[in-house]
């Protein structure tokens, strides 16, 4: 149950209910000018003029296409509320009006199709509409909102480039730094929230797989890194279940394969693209330990000399696990629970999904952070999926929730909760 209507979340919830139909039209633009990691130069511009227009002074090209926009209302702690700008290599097949049709030069310098699988567009609407309403809700709150755009977070490296491009030093240094994300796991508008460890740390690899290529009708001449590839594939998939207690959470994919060209040539060699996901540093440590000697070991059976063996590189798309500060996670969920009632508040497992706005955490000294799942439902689909589509309502909710924590971290004393 909503608490009376003269308080400043109802009041909120009263003009993002106003904005609604502003926030659709300007969701569906989100959504079909989606952009990749690091070219989000459209994205940026168009974020930024929103929130100019919301009343914000608003810096560009922080880390590159990362935008920052402060609103000073007087003495007080300063809150950083982030949304995520980027989009994923995905071609779109939900059949919406405002579906995307862009294509783009990934970083490998290969053209594909773009879309906003992973409700990116919708955090960046939800964040206007809470500039707007915490904008005009100034009597209720003291301090300064930071509200950022950041980019490359499916590659998670934006905040990393954010923080380096000096976020803190040049434009203001936060009390408290908090985020959302989509979650298709929970009913619309429904909230998830957990203290502490919130989402895992990820790697990504990539490995050369190397063999000596020849003609298909006489493979005794070659070393097949085809065959050597799908014999190292399925090895991998032993190293958790067969190393990796029960009792603790480790992910390994392999997620592309590429290599040949000719029906009738193999290749030289063929290329892999690792993920791993995990909560534990020892675990981590452990998984890339074992797929070097996995990889290494199926290679030399296979007959390759030592200095054929395959090569891997870490990739920057790299980030720890996140971890949210109790104190804070505490305060923000129990005004959820007051404005949105516990049927609507849950507390959730951490997801195995890997998550960069954990960096803007780890400064000297470091920041306070809330990260929380928003329910979007499974009708959509899930993410990054090509028919991925949450119901815009879901922007509401969002844009509602961050207003109502963000009330409550900036309340007057004597004012919070």
């Amino acid at each position: 149950m909503m608490k009376p209507r003269s308080d400043p979340a109802s009041r909120a919830y009263e003009i993002l209910d106003r904005e609604f139909p502003a926030l659709e039209q300007l969701y569906r633009e989100f959504h079909a000018h989606p952009e990749l990691s690091g070219q989000e130069h459209w994205t940026s511009a168009h974020l930024a003029g929103k929130l100019r227009d919301a009343g914000y002074e608003v810096t560009p090209g922080i880390g590159g296409t990362g935008v920052a926009a402060l609103l000073r209302n007087g003495e007080g702690p300063v809150l950083m509320i982030r949304a995520d700008m980027d989009a994923l290599p995905v071609k779109e097949e939900t059949g919406l009006p405002w579906q995307s049709r862009v294509r783009m030069m990934d970083a490998r310098g290969k053209e594909v199709d773009v879309m906003h699988a992973c409700g990116h567009d919708l955090h960046m609407t939800a964040l206007v509409g809470a500039a707007r309403a915490l904008a005009a809700l100034t009597s209720s709150w003291k301090g300064t909102l930071l509200m950022i755009g950041q980019p490359s977070e499916e590659s998670v490296s934006g905040a990393a480039r954010m923080m380096a491009d000096g976020l803190y030093t040049r434009i203001a240094w936060p009390d408290a730094a908090i985020a959302l994300h989509v979650a298709p796991e929970l009913p619309v508008g429904h909230i998830g929230y957990r203290e502490g460890m919130i989402s895992a740390g990820g790697e990504s690899l990539d490995m050369v797989v190397r063999g000596i290529g020849g003609h298909a009708a006489h493979p005794e001449t070659t070393r097949d890194p085809v065959v050597l590839a799908a014999q190292i594939i399925l090895a991998l998939q032993t190293i958790v279940s067969r190393e990796v207690a029960a009792t603790s959470m480790a992910i390994l994919t392999v997620a592309a394969v590429h290599g040949g060209s000719k029906h009738n040539a193999i290749p030289d060699e063929v290329s892999l693209q690792v993920n791993i996901r995990y909560f534990e540093k020892e675990i981590r440590d452990h998984l890339l330990t074992a797929i070097r000697r996995v990889a290494d070991g199926t290679a030399r059976a296979a007959g390759m000399p030592p200095d054929r063996l395959p090569q891997i590189t870490i990739l920057p798309e790299s980030v720890p696990p996140m971890k949210n500060d109790p104190v804070l996670t505490g305060r923000v969920a129990a005004a959820f629970l007051q404005v949105f009632g516990p049927d609507r508040v849950r507390k959730i497992e951490p997801v195995t999904g890997s998550e960069d706005f954990g960096i803007f955490g780890m400064a000297d000294p470091p920041v306070p952070i809330c990260y929380f799942r928003i329910g979007c439902g499974e009708s959509g689909g899930y993410l990054h999926s090509s028919s991925f589509a949450p119901d815009p309502s879901v922007i509401r909710g969002a844009a509602h929730a961050l207003v109502v924590a963000a009330l409550d971290v900036l309340s007057p004393p004597g004012q919070a909760g």
